[in-house]
């Protein structure tokens, strides 16, 4: 894996676990029913971030490996 990809790969999986907290926190808020609407804005939208850099890190991780068994049955 190039440099660039593992940094990519690494920066949007920090941030989809910094995303996952945010969500976790917020959505206990929303059960204790000590929210404001904009705590509601807030759960949007890092749902939204979280299933954005989730699908990045994903996407990384599936071109990765394509390449890899692609340059293993090259070997052949």
């Amino acid at each position: 894996m190039s440099s660039r990809a593992s940094i990519l790969f690494w920066a949007s999986t920090a941030a989809s676990v910094l995303l996952l907290g945010s969500l976790w926190t917020l959505a206990g808020r929303l059960g204790s029913g000590a929210a404001g609407p904009q705590d509601y804005v807030l759960v949007a939208i890092a749902g939204i971030g979280l299933l954005a850099t989730a699908s990045i890190s994903a996407r990384i991780a599936f071109v990765i490996g394509q390449l890899k068994r692609r340059a293993q049955t090259g070997r052949r």
